[in-house]
């Protein structure tokens, strides 16, 4: 390269950089902005959640315990938002402090090159160089090359690495561009996985596969040079690169990088002492001159954009794993909910039939304990009725009938059969609501279900004992036995003074008898009383209605949260949304596309990944300029006609994968049900944009 090329080339990438430098203000304050709105939005939702709980807690629930997991998975939630925000100040500060800086990570597996790559740009001694068997770089480093800033970083997909993985990732996501690096030593699906994460931050990548091929003496020199051509056969690199890509499209589909094959280890002995005489030859077949004009042409061609789009996707991104978590939080409380109403409706026609069942054979008892009694009174009259002691006869009469043992036997039997029900429901809601929470997929908040099943659903346990003083009810303070003496002293008493015996036999019978009557009715009032307010009070009230309101309170607060959760997603969607607005808004400016033909009403994006826009009917995106738009964005780019019919439109969004037949919506809550299961990677991300897209939470249906 002559001198005069290069330093046109030097100038042209300071007057690019220059040009980031706005740019980085620019992306800056956007993302300033978006982060203040959204804090005012979630703060109102947040509050009004509070509030609501609160108030739940607050409300005298039989099973308390439940309101507070309901609560402490809110606080969980509260406390994600909140480190969100925290978070994305700092951040935001953090790299306000590097506006001016154009930042490049190299990122690849352990022993990829990357130290190697470094080593060139700085002109190193090779210190830095692995060996070959260890892992080298184990920390962050900064270089500065051509005015830009080089980050190297600890290798990743090593055994026990995940701590560098996390420096690696940490360092990625501030980038503005990646190059990423892989060998031509068979990929791993592993180190495709690591390109899919650094994907999925929204971040451009500079593709290098290093030709690995040792060269540390002279004779091997001589054979690589000899060699070289077969190294970088263009088919052999393609197929390695075509493995890469299959391993990655199972964790990322979407298009691929472009990947410049290079042989490092060459272009850095180039520039050895030792190399003198073969450093001309080294240098060419090395092919790292294409990997330079990659770099440099990037921060020429886009650098400016990228520089944006690096403050929004940092945005972006965080929002997106808590949209999901919001969603799948929602739909299970919601999903709990329903069980819990199906499962209060089958209780609430049990406890009916219960209540009915549990009068009806108090009465039962009562008529068959009172018709025994009655249809004794005159057996008992013509053997006691001269009797003075018949009102004892008639006690321990009442005693041998078992009125105390058979009162007690039914209400056991009416406690036992309660606290079966109980139980059996507390199993099954464990049962239903542990299969509802299954459903959820939670990669971002960890916590226990929202039933724990060691604390579920105290009513089933508490059945207050049947034992009553029944005895002491029916024959305490009982003025029978003393009436009855007092018929047989007055009959006596009479045979000597007035009326013939006859007459005082009958006299005495009718006394006994009516006084037994009465007896009889007030054992059968005072019996009927204490069973059935027991019935009414122990079960009925203490035990049945409490669960049921306990149910409603549960229910209540169970879709409350799961609206406040949807509506906290759908404001943080909006959020990313109007981002997205702004990438498409900066990327149209950058290409210097006009939009007058284009009607472009909302815009979804998965960083990294592809983008999908809502067009009206009449708008024409043309080819070229879709082409112009994918190759800047490094994302697919589709698009959703606006029918105003949202299965329509759904059926847009996800493509031939979906059939619109087997749609079921919820529009009141904005649930689309889509046989998610059989679709493929690349189906499942256009699931992620159609519900970013259009505002409805996409969950597998039948």
């Amino acid at each position: 390269m002559n001198i005069r090329r290069r330093n046109k080339e030097i100038s042209d990438l300071e007057s690019a950089l220059n040009l980031c430098k706005e740019s980085a203000r620019s992306g800056y304050q956007i993302a300033k902005n978006n982060l203040d709105e959204t804090t005012d939005s979630v703060r109102i939702i947040v509050q009004r959640l509070i509030s609501c709980m609160d108030d739940y807690h607050q409300g005298g629930v039989h099973s308390p315990e439940i309101i507070d997991q309901l609560k402490n998975q809110f606080g969980k939630i509260f406390e994600e938002l909140e480190s969100l925000r925290v978070n994305s100040y700092a951040d935001l500060e953090e790299r306000k402090k590097h506006l001016n800086v154009f930042s490049i990570t190299l990122f690849g597996r352990t022993m990829a090159g990357k130290s190697t790559f470094m080593e060139i740009l700085t002109s190193g001694d090779g210190k830095s160089i692995g060996n070959g068997a260890q892992r080298k770089t184990r920390d962050i480093r900064y270089y500065s090359w051509n005015g830009l800033e080089i980050t190297d970083v600890p290798g990743v997909a090593a055994f026990e690495g995940q701590e560098d993985e996390q420096l690696a990732y940490f360092a990625a996501s501030k980038a503005d561009l990646v190059v990423f690096i892989i060998t031509d030593d068979a990929p791993q699906p592993t180190e495709a996985e690591c390109y899919a994460q650094v994907r999925k931050l929204g971040k451009p990548i500079i593709g290098i596969i290093n030709i690995k091929t040792s060269i540390n003496d002279p004779d091997d020199v001589l054979l690589f040079l000899k060699n070289s051509r077969k190294l970088f056969d263009y088919n052999r690199v393609k197929e390695i690169v075509d493995q890469f890509n299959m391993f990655a499209d199972s964790f990322i589909p979407g298009k691929h990088t472009y990947f410049h094959a290079t042989h490092l280890l060459s272009k850095y002995l180039s520039n050895q002492p030792r190399f003198n005489d073969l450093g001309s030859k080294l240098l060419y077949e090395s092919r790292f001159s294409k990997i330079e004009e990659a770099i440099i042409n990037e921060v020429k061609s886009r650098g400016s954009f990228l520089r944006i789009k690096s403050f929004i996707d940092s945005a972006v991104d965080p929002m997106l794993n808590l949209i999901n978590v919001l969603l799948n939080f929602g739909e299970q409380n919601s999903s709990s909910g329903r069980v819990l109403i199906e499962k209060s409706r089958q209780f609430k026609i049990w406890a009916n039939d219960f209540r009915n069942d549990g009068y009806s054979k108090i009465n039962t008892l009562l008529s068959k304990i009172i018709g025994q009694l009655r249809q004794e009174i005159y057996s008992f009259v013509e053997d006691h009725y001269s009797d003075r002691s018949a009102g004892e006869s008639w006690e321990k009469h009442v005693k041998s009938i078992g009125i105390e043992s058979k009162s007690k036997n039914l209400l056991e039997s009416l406690s036992e059969e309660c606290k079966i029900k109980l139980q059996e429901i507390a199993r099954e809601l464990q049962s239903e609501l542990s299969l509802v929470t299954s459903y959820t997929i939670d990669k971002s908040i960890k916590m226990n279900g929202i039933f724990d099943s060691k604390r579920l659903w105290n009513w089933g346990t508490a059945i207050t004992s049947s034992g009553l003083l029944v005895a002491a009810v029916i024959l305490g303070s009982n003025p029978l036995g003393w009436a009855a003496a007092a018929v047989g002293v007055i009959g006596w008493l009479f045979s000597f003074l007035f009326v013939d015996r006859e007459a005082k036999v009958r006299q005495a019978r009718d006394k006994l008898s009516n006084k037994l009557h009465l007896n009889i009715n007030r054992i059968e009032k005072t019996l009927n009383y204490q069973l059935t307010k027991w019935f009414r009070t122990e079960l009925l009230e203490k035990q049945i209605y409490a669960l049921e309101n306990d149910m409603h309170a549960v229910i209540t607060a169970l879709f409350n949260l799961s609206d406040a959760q949807r509506t906290l997603a759908w404001t943080l969607n909006d959020r990313v949304k109007e981002l997205n607005r702004k990438i498409m808004e900066e990327a149209f400016r950058h290409l210097g596309i006009k939009v007058g033909t284009i009607e472009i009403e909302n815009v979804a994006r998965i960083p990294g990944c592809a983008i999908m826009l809502l067009i009206s009917r009449n708008s024409r995106f043309p080819d070229e300029e879709k082409k112009r738009v994918e190759s800047l964005l490094s994302e697919s780019v589709w698009f959703v006609v606006d029918t105003g019919n949202i299965k329509s439109m759904i059926s847009q969004a996800i493509g031939k994968e979906c059939d619109k037949t087997k749609v079921s919506i919820e529009y009141k809550i904005r649930i689309a049900h889509i046989p998610i299961q059989s679709f493929s990677s690349l189906g499942l991300v256009r699931v992620k944009l159609a519900q970013q897209l259009l505002g409805y939470h996409i969950i597998r249906g039948q």
